[in-house]
């Protein structure tokens, strides 16, 4: 019997995009500086157009800022932050690095976080990952509790195969945020790319308490069981997931995979047939046929 592989089954999940740059919890209002915050200034209407999503407004009015402003480090950051956010990459990481050009002091570490995590993401827009992990770490050595950096971190250590790494940090995901989802999906992944089915199982399931309205936990659980040959499980957290998002794609994913391994009809026909009865919804068997 073939076993079904997953390594990285959640790429489209968990990854940073390639894209314009998602600065995910880190909205450049973290940095805002509030004593700047003066009704009709430059900053001021940056921040305002960025509210609105209008980042190209935003950046002319902070570049018109920091024209009167040049040694103002955050305004540089934040310029950063919204080329990024525009995915204007090399404009972004001009505007960081003009930014670590201005004196910061080593005691504001909210900002230094912030910095290195934005350039990171930037990093990650132009491929250069090698760069993207350094601009982590120094991240992380402003901010050992960011979650954010850890999540992101761990995505490109997955995505490079490097499953020890990526789990440490998905671990520490969960560590400093323990109902955040997203970390047990990781470490789900990771465990199954791993091959330790039980450690899978078990990220999915805390997944599932966590949420228990998503179907996709359900359906990443199924495979697990699937791979340790639990058909019955299997095909039972196929129905949650179908019950909870009929047209879920990994669900139907692997009960194609339960319907043409012969070793699963038996357990397959029982549950879907047991979950026919008890919702007197017959369309349960057309799913088998």
């Amino acid at each position: 019997m073939k076993r079904i592989t997953i390594l990285l089954i959640l790429a489209a999940l968990l990854s940073v995009s390639a894209g314009a740059l998602s600065i995910e919890k880190k909205s450049i209002r973290k940095i805002a500086k509030k004593t700047q915050v003066v009704n009709g200034s430059n900053y001021q209407k940056a921040m305002d157009a960025y509210d609105r999503d209008d980042l190209t407004t935003a950046a002319l009015y902070m570049k018109k800022h920091l024209d009167k402003n040049p040694n103002d480090a955050e305004s540089w950051a934040m310029l950063g932050g919204i080329y990024g956010e525009a995915g204007m990459s090399t404009e972004a990481l001009k505007a960081i690095d003009r930014a670590r050009q201005c004196r910061i002091s080593d005691n504001d570490t909210e900002l230094l976080n912030w910095l290195y995590f934005t350039r990171s993401g930037v990093n990650l827009q132009l491929s250069d990952t090698i760069a993207a992990i350094e601009d982590l770490n120094m991240a992380l050595r402003y901010d050992k509790t960011d979650v954010d950096s850890y999540f992101r971190r761990a995505n490109i250590f997955k995505r490079m195969r490097r499953f020890d790494e990526a789990l440490v940090d998905y671990g520490m995901v969960v560590q400093y945020e323990p109902k955040e989802i997203q970390g047990y999906l990781g470490i789900g992944t990771v465990s199954g790319s791993l091959k330790d089915r039980d450690a899978a199982i078990k990220a999915y399931t805390k997944a599932i308490e966590l949420a228990p309205d998503s179907g996709e936990p359900y359906a990443l659980r199924a495979v697990e069981h699937y791979n340790n040959w639990d058909f019955e499980k299997a095909a039972k957290d196929v129905v949650s997931a179908l019950e909870l998002e009929s047209d879920n794609t990994r669900a139907l994913w692997i009960l194609e995979h339960l319907k043409q391994n012969e070793d699963a009809t038996k357990d397959l026909e029982k549950v879907f047939k047991n979950k026919a009865k008890k919702t007197k919804d017959p369309s349960w068997l057309d799913l088998i046929k």
